[in-house]
């Protein structure tokens, strides 16, 4: 159940260093009284789009029903797949562009409704049958009492079940993150450190010293997080793993493969198997 607020302008995706933080705008919807949640489900045009830097006044559940999605917020980049959600707590900054083809899905709960504990970003698992009550509760009338207690039903599972998502932290330098932002669209490459700094006419010291300060891990470390991301994506969209290998800079299967069980625990197989949940119809 929403409330009424003006639509919000989707325009073109840019680059994660061009986002502006300063003077977020207010947007998106809010839940009506008495209800704890609602889902509003958006499928993009032919194009990449993106919300632009804003604000809720209302927590945000954000989660792909298909396709994939990528969830900006000030120092942080995550790459979203089906099966996969990220938590905000109300207020928090955010921008949101969805891949052609995708189905995006944000579901707001309102400020009495968020356990005490969800006072930060976190990853939370959205399993296919919880996927499927947040899509139910949104398109299907029904008395309140049994929306309520379904609504609660939805808070105790997200509460039970969390499942860490891959966040690609980034940056604050302005220069780092331009440098950033070149990998990040161009995971295939196999430039080097030396190679990238010298593009970006940047000391290795400099990037080394960045990376380590506001990251928390090497350059070579975050970059394997970039590839694993953008791997989850290339499953998403049904590309067969040895193209996905090829795709993340990584010259055989097998050695894309160990990498990305390093990071998820998971073969790319078994992640597929576990994340993808169908197309829905007629949405």
């Amino acid at each position: 159940m929403l409330a009424t607020v003006p639509e919000r302008t989707y325009g073109e995706v840019p680059a994660a260093g061009a986002l502006r933080w300063d003077e977020p705008s207010a947007g998106g919807a809010e839940v009506s009284a008495p209800y704890l949640l609602t889902t509003a489900v958006y499928a993009p045009p032919a194009v990449p789009v993106t919300t632009g830097v804003h604000t809720h006044s209302d927590g945000l559940l954000v989660w792909p029903h298909h396709g994939s999605l990528t969830l900006h917020t000030r120092h942080t980049v995550r790459r979203l797949v089906p099966g996969q959600g990220i938590w905000l707590p109300p207020g928090t900054p955010h921008d949101a562009s969805s891949d052609p083809g995708s189905v995006s899905c944000y579901t707001y709960v309102t400020r009495a409704a968020i356990p005490p504990h969800w006072s930060t970003p976190r990853p939370l698992r959205v399993r296919r049958a919880l996927q499927e009550m947040l899509l139910h509760l949104d398109s299907t009338a029904m008395p309140d009492d049994l929306r309520l207690r379904t609504q609660r039903v939805v808070i105790e599972l997200l509460e039970e079940d969390p499942h860490p998502a891959i966040d690609v932290p980034v940056p604050e330098d302005g220069r780092i993150r331009s440098l950033a932002d070149d990998v990040m669209r161009d995971p295939e490459s196999d430039l080097s450190l030396e190679a990238w700094a010298a593009r970006h006419a940047l000391s290795v010291r400099t990037v080394t010293r960045a990376f380590g300060r506001d990251v928390g891990m090497s350059f070579a470390r975050w970059r394997a997080l970039v590839r694993m991301s953008a791997a989850t994506t290339l499953l998403a969209q049904g590309c067969p793993v040895n193209l996905i290998a090829h795709r993340c800079g990584y010259s055989t299967t097998s050695a894309f493969s160990a990498a990305f069980r390093r990071v998820t625990g998971v073969s790319p197989t078994e992640y597929l198997r576990e994340q993808t949940v169908p197309a829905p119809a007629g949405r």
